[in-house]
């Protein structure tokens, strides 16, 4: 028996709600991060092997010793799915997660991490590169490589040092969340303006602030799928991700997309790719939330907007473009039509067997070979009952009274759980003001005594 401590926010038939998701960050600010976690929880669901999801404490624990010394107890693996992290943005995560690897004397296996920078490349950060090579050096002394996203990384990882046989590139495991991956065919020769299209982007690119506004007014069947913590606060709560700077950017609630009820955001893998399914068309800059339309079967054609997104969609033959390539003009029946999937599919036989190759030379058993669909982990996450995608407030009919009965319920629940330990509370604080009454009348009477005996003295 194996016994594997996996990065990663929950069990994949774990049915975690949308406020719970938002008290406890599940999704480590992004649900594309539920993708390749999912993803790697089930090829490495093998016989023999047993499987707990850290729920993100590695990278947050300020306790690296006594958090190393429950794994070095507890585990016989420790395998770290990562994204984009050797960014300046983590590195506070990734200097507590070294602190744990440091410690550890079970072996420890990374998979499918990336840097993240411009388009044009740029130069890294030096405070970044060094954190960079503290994390790498840890891993590697207690692994026999790395696993990268593509070959900017690697050439990243190169440039501090690290090269060879120490790195794997092997893009992101999250293609293979369902096991064997299908190909993707266009059931359509074009689209209409009435076709479903699902646009998943990422606000903060404001050179596709023009196209969110003309491809929101053109089709009326497009849903938005955002992805950041705080878009599922506005979701749900109403509350304004943001001041826009542009009033086309869907990050306030007054955007159409949100009035209209054209917003769903995903809390679970499973119920995300479902979604999905029924669409003709996914576009975006969401690098993971164009590998669930490809996981759903569905066309997608990926904007590139930065190394990260550009060395996956290179490295799997993802259809996609910059975004500094794009018109102003610019249509998703245009992209549609640039959409091919010829090399995507002809790519995924090698790009398993280099994960293959990657996760046996790492000692860790698999079931990316079995074609076999009938899998255990399979039929339990079938079985399972998982959250359904979040509407806006504005959701109608029985959906939205749903959607609004269960938010409702949800603050009842939280204004009695604080009730019941306010009173709690104030019972304690009675308790302990009449115990420091009775200590004070104890100590009185004790000095008085003393007093009169020195006084017989």
């Amino acid at each position: 028996m194996t016994d594997i401590l996996l990065r990663a926010s929950k069990e994949p038939w774990e049915f975690i709600s949308a406020p719970d998701v938002l008290k406890s960050n599940s999704i480590a600010n992004n649900a594309g991060n539920l993708l390749f976690g999912q993803s790697v929880y089930r090829m490495l669901s093998a016989s023999g092997t047993t499987i707990t999801p850290d729920r993100y404490a590695s990278h947050r624990t300020q306790n690296a010793s006594d958090y190393a010394a429950w794994i070095n107890e507890s585990f016989d693996h420790f395998v770290i799915p990562l994204a984009n992290a050797f960014r300046p943005a983590f590195r506070p995560a990734l200097r507590r997660l070294t602190k744990v690897v440091r410690r550890l004397e079970v072996p420890v296996t990374v998979i499918g991490v990336g840097s993240q920078h411009k388009l044009d490349g740029g130069t890294a950060d030096e405070e970044l590169g060094r954190d960079v090579q503290a994390f790498m050096s840890a891993v590697l002394e207690r692994s026999a490589s790395v696993g990268v996203r593509g070959e900017r990384t690697a050439a990243f990882l190169e440039s501090l040092g690290f090269g060879g046989n120490q790195i794997d590139v092997i893009g992101c495991p999250s293609v293979f969340m369902n096991g064997q991956p299908r190909n993707i065919e266009k059931t359509a020769s074009s689209l209409t303006d009435l076709s479903k299209i699902a646009m998943t982007i990422s606000p903060y690119v404001g050179k596709l602030n023009r196209m969110i506004a003309s491809q929101t007014k053109r089709y009326q069947n497009l849903i938005y799928i955002p992805q950041n913590l705080k878009d599922l606060n506005m979701m749900i709560w109403g509350e304004d991700r943001s001041k826009p700077k542009n009033r086309w950017n869907p990050t306030h609630v007054a955007h159409p997309l949100y009035t209209e009820d054209r917003m769903r955001f995903p809390l679970d893998p499973r119920t995300w790719v479902e979604y999905l399914t029924d669409f003709d068309f996914v576009f975006g800059s969401r690098i993971h939330g164009s590998i669930a339309g490809i996981l759903a079967g569905v066309p997608t054609m990926l904007l590139a907007h930065d190394s990260r997104t550009l060395e996956l969609a290179e490295y799997h033959a993802i259809p996609h473009l910059k975004v500094t390539e794009l018109s102003s003009k610019v249509d998703a029946k245009q992209l549609y039509e640039q959409t091919d999937y010829a090399d995507y599919n002809s790519r995924l036989p090698e790009i398993q067997r280099t994960l293959v190759d990657f996760l046996e030379k790492n000692g860790l058993a698999h079931v990316l070979n079995e074609a076999d669909t009938s899998l255990e982990f399979d039929e339990k996450l079938a079985a399972a009952e998982l959250p359904d995608m979040v509407t806006t407030l504005y959701a109608d009919r029985q959906e939205g009274r749903t959607a609004i009965l269960d938010r409702v319920r949800a603050l009842h629940h939280e204004q009695t759980e604080l009730e019941t330990r306010m009173e709690q509370l104030e019972k304690c604080v009675a308790e302990y003001s009449f115990a420091a009454e009775a200590r004070k009348l104890v100590g009185s009477w004790q000095r008085r005594v003393v007093g009169k005996l020195r006084r017989r003295k």
